[in-house]
């Protein structure tokens, strides 16, 4: 009796602790507030992984991205994705590669700075699950991209004050798609998308 009264009045002391918008977030996607989001650069990142000669997979991350994001958690087909990736910001943790990454054998940024994706449709396959499916259009070529969204949570971020949502998303795509072709097979032709990403609400 006395350990469940302990345990009680420190649930409650951490509570009261919590600044007040912490206590105020939603992981119901069906709450979420309905409108127009931009994405918040600073908490948004694109992360690849492809095979690399058989040896291991390979990591690297696209950080710097800009969009919006239409909701309308009621009507889910009327919502829609719109970002615009930074190429040329290409991180993988090796200058020497990222050069060669941006040059003509693969991103050739120098011609095609950013990548766009726009979504085309947008399903709900869960309570908490969507399927994104949209147009990517990477250096100069479009075919179309699935994303397998999960909703995070939502509300106001105690530390910007503003109201926010965030997802993560996974999905896989061929780089010879796309004409990037450079040591196909030996380097991977698949790569996969990990995606995390935080929107916030227009005024």
């Amino acid at each position: 009796m006395r350990s469940t009264l302990i345990r009680s009045l420190l649930v409650t002391a951490t509570l009261l602790a919590m600044p007040a918008a912490a206590q105020d977030v939603t992981r119901d996607a069906a709450a979420v507030k309905a409108g127009t989001y931009a994405v918040e650069p600073s908490h948004t990142k694109v992360l690849y992984a492809i095979n690399h000669l058989g040896y291991s997979t390979y990591y690297g991350a696209f950080p710097k991205a800009q969009g919006s994001l239409t909701l309308d958690p009621a009507n889910l087909d009327k919502s829609s994705l719109e970002i615009t990736i930074d190429v040329a910001a290409i991180d993988s943790s090796d200058d020497a590669l990222d050069k060669h990454l941006r040059g003509p054998d693969f991103f050739d940024t120098a011609k095609f700075p950013t990548a766009t994706f726009k979504s085309t449709k947008i399903e709900r396959t869960g309570a908490n699950t969507a399927r994104i499916t949209g147009d990517l259009t990477l250096k100069g070529v479009t075919k179309p991209v699935t994303l397998d969204a999960t909703f995070n949570q939502a509300g106001v971020n105690f530390i910007s004050k503003t109201y926010s949502v965030g997802f993560d998303a996974v999905g896989t795509l061929k780089r010879s798609d796309f004409g990037i072709k450079a040591y196909v097979p030996a380097v991977g032709d698949e790569v996969t998308l990990r995606i995390g990403s935080e929107f916030q609400l227009k005024p």
